[in-house]
This record gives C-alpha cells, structure tokens and sequence, in this order.
C-alpha cells in the first residue's frame, strides 16, 4: 500500500526444508517516483555556471519532500487560567518543512526579569498548561519548533552570529530579532559566501531569538539562532532573616535573588563576622536557603552575608542590616540573679562648645553590673574628656565639648553574669560660647 511502513525478510530454502530468514533492520516507505518539477526555468547565467529555478511536482511518490520548518504561527491564545497556572494555546507553522513535527518548545519567564526559563521540549499538541505559577505575578510565554542554534555568551562578551550562505543570484540577508529590527549596536556585514552579525558589549537585554532571512527570485529560507547573554547573578533578596538563636548557633534565611543573571543559581555561600573584628570567614556552601551557623561563642555579636552563584561567578553579597548577638548559657546557680535592666534611659542633651554635658542613665541588676561608656561602637575611657560615675544605679558621663566632632551618640552598656543591656543617647552640640568667645576679644581691642 502506498505510504505505509514495512519490515522485509528473505528465507532460503532447498529440498530439505526452509532456512533461517534474514531481516530488514529497518522500515521500508512505500512509494512511487515522484513527478517532474515543474516550471523549470534558467534565472542566471554567467562564464561558467548557469542557474535554475523550478516548482515542487505534483506529485511526491508517496514521500513528502522535506525542509526545515518555519515557526508556530501566532499569536499565543490564553485559553485557561488561575490563581496558579495559564493553558496557552497556538497554531502550527504554515511551513512544516515536508515532514511531520516531532514537537515544540515551550518556555516562560518574568515578565518584569530578563531569561527564559524552558518549561518542555517535547509537548505534542498546540495547547499547553504552564503549572505552578505565583499567583499574582506576571509572565510571558513562547513557543519554538525544535531545532533553532543555540549560542551562549557571558554578560560584556562578543555575540558574533556568522552564517554561511549561498545562492544564485545572491540572496539578500535580512536580521531581526523575534520580528524586530536589530539594535543600532549590532553590526552587520555580508559577503558573497556568509553573513555576520556583532554586538559588542553584550547585555541580558540581548538575548532572545535572532532571525535571518535570505530570498532571492528563486525562493526564501529563514535561520533561527537563539541567543542566550548570561552574568551574574544578583545578591540574593533580603533582609536576611534569623530564628533558632541559640548560644553556640544561629539559624540565617534569605530568599532567591531578583534576577539568576540567566543562568541557574548553583548555590549560596554563607560568611560570618565576628564583632568588632573586620575578618569574614566562609562557613559553607549549601544549596538550601537556610543554613544553621555553628561553632559560635556565647553572648557574642556577629554579622552574616550571604552570595549567590551561577556559572558565571558570585554576586555582591546581601549583608545584615544589624548585628545579631548569641544567647549567654546560664548555669543553675546563676538563676537566681536578676538581669541588668534599665529603669531610666539616657536624655539627649545640648551644649555650647566649651562646655560640658552630662549624659544620665538608671541600670539595675544582680550581681551589679559593670558599666562602660561607648561612642559611636568605640569604648571610652576616664580622661579629662571624659568623665565617668556610678552609685551603683544611677551612671553619669560627663564630657567636655571642645569641638562640633565631640556632638553624637553615646552608649552606656551594662553586663553581669546573667545578661546586659544598653540605653543610648545624643549630645548636640552650639556654637554659642565660641561666638560669645569672638565677641569679648573684638571687645577687648
């Protein structure tokens, strides 16, 4: 029967009998020579070469004559949606290139970030439902016929797309990009054998499908190369949040960055900073978005960034907006102290230059807790600057504000065996004295 497949064998046989058969491997197509083409024709003629054009025959033998497809023809339809998936829906290409399509290729992506993200490459229908979407979210979808070149090219890099051509008379090339002219940036060159397209700089804003045409007066033939810009990634969303807080470990969590940079994210790398030291050290490199910090000293103040990774290399790091502090382990026989509180916080306070201001505070707890005095994270010692008393309850500095660099925030923080705490507070400082100051020496001369 015309168009069907079969399998043949051949048997030997003599007078005793048949023998083992021995089979085709594969499938034979059944069909009949094709037609002649028709409408032949001599479009060109040179020294030494001549040039034919002509129409496809009437008939195929039974074997379609094949080409490469063209694209799905659009537009996509939304035929479903939801809270959490859309079923699109398309038409085949008007050119199948003579044989049937073993698929098509569907992807998706952000529609506020660059990157597809390919959903399947084997859907076999002109419908598909894209599931497990964020509800509330937008996004863009595509279909391709399988078998466009693929080219990727790292963020800053060189897209050189160079294609080999040939026809007669010579075709003329046109490039676009998903149905747009190019950039003003690409650069276009065409020889008589290949044409190249350039784009120095490459951005993720350059990514995306580019396509060549070539048509001359014997016929039309279109190239699909996808292009893939590829950097890396942004820091991973923040704030970094913390729970689990224990004395010797902490719990980190963060969300996936904004934009993977086009590439999947390969991993996190966790860093800690003890405080007040500057050093960070590399904890580990996970998958996950959470990761407990161990090895930690107790009642101890560090700081956490994290980075993601992609092929490309690291982002910048998400860092927290402030320090996180362990818990201090009490033993049993601590339990009946008290932890320092503070029944009075500290009172901003505004002075002239020259002058001194009192900063005051009220701190209680059992044992007594001792006191220190910081400015600006930076401890303060007794000095004729600053000057520093306790009764054990009420805690007082006095400092002397020579110059407008002595205005700020000052801290008084207390710690005893079951806790601390802290309060702070300002000093602003005038420049009235020193006005006053200027004005008695006028006075004097």
């Amino acid at each position: 029967m015309e168009g069907a497949l079969y399998y043949f064998r051949v048997l030997p046989e003599n007078i005793y009998g048949i023998g083992e058969p021995c089979e085709t491997s594969d499938t034979v197509l059944i069909s009949e020579v094709p037609s002649v083409p028709q409408k032949l024709e001599v479009v060109d003629i040179t020294k030494s070469t001549v040039t034919l054009a002509w129409e496809k025959p009437q008939h195929d033998g039974g074997s379609r004559l094949t080409d490469k497809p063209g694209p799905p023809t659009g537009p996509i339809k939304v035929v479903d949606i939801d809270s959490t998936f859309v079923t699109i829906s398309w038409e085949p290409p008007e050119m199948d290139g003579g044989a049937a399509l073993s698929g098509y290729v569907v992807e998706q992506r952000d529609a506020h970030r660059p990157g597809w993200l390919p959903i399947s490459e084997s859907v076999t229908r002109t419908t598909f439902k894209f599931s497990k979407l964020i509800e509330g979210a937008e996004y863009v979808f595509r279909v391709a016929v399988p078998g466009t070149a693929k080219v990727t090219e790292i963020q800053g890099g060189v897209i050189k797309l160079t294609v080999p051509i040939k026809g007669k008379p010579i075709p003329i090339c046109k490039w676009t990009k998903e149905g747009h002219d190019v950039l003003q940036r690409a650069m276009i060159a065409t020889s008589d054998t290949d044409t190249e397209l350039v784009i120095k700089d490459a951005e993720r804003e350059d990514s995306g499908t580019y396509d060549l045409t070539l048509e001359n007066k014997c016929g039309k033939k279109v190239v699909y190369i996808k292009v893939r810009v590829i950097g890396i990634p942004n820091p991973p969303e923040g704030p970094l949040e913390y729970d689990d807080i224990q004395g010797r470990s902490i719990r980190v969590s963060w969300k996936p960055p904004t934009d993977d940079g086009g590439a999947d994210i390969l991993g996190y790398i966790v860093e800690r900073r003890e405080v007040p030291k500057t050093a960070w050290y590399t904890v580990e490199r996970i998958k996950d978005r959470q990761f407990t910090v161990g090895g930690l000293l107790e009642a101890t103040e560090y700081e956490f960034r994290i980075f993601a990774e992609n092929e490309t290399g690291m982002s910048r790091p998400r860092r927290t907006a402030m320090t996180v502090k362990t818990k201090l382990t009490c033993k049993f026989y601590l339990l009946s102290g008290e932890t320092p509180g503070v029944r009075q916080e500290i009172k901003d306070v505004t002075t002239n230059l020259g002058e001194t201001g009192q900063l005051s505070c009220q701190i209680i707890g059992r044992p007594l807790p001792d006191i220190k005095w910081y400015r600006f994270g930076k401890e303060l010692v007794q000095s004729r600057k600053y000057k520093m008393s306790s009764d054990g309850r009420t805690h007082t500095l006095t400092v002397v504000t020579e110059e407008q660099e002595d205005e700020g925030l000052y801290t008084c923080k207390a710690t005893n065996d079951v806790g601390e705490t802290e309060t702070s507070g300002k000093t602003h400082c005038g420049g009235s004295s020193f006005e006053e100051l200027c004005g008695h020496q006028l006075e004097d001369t």
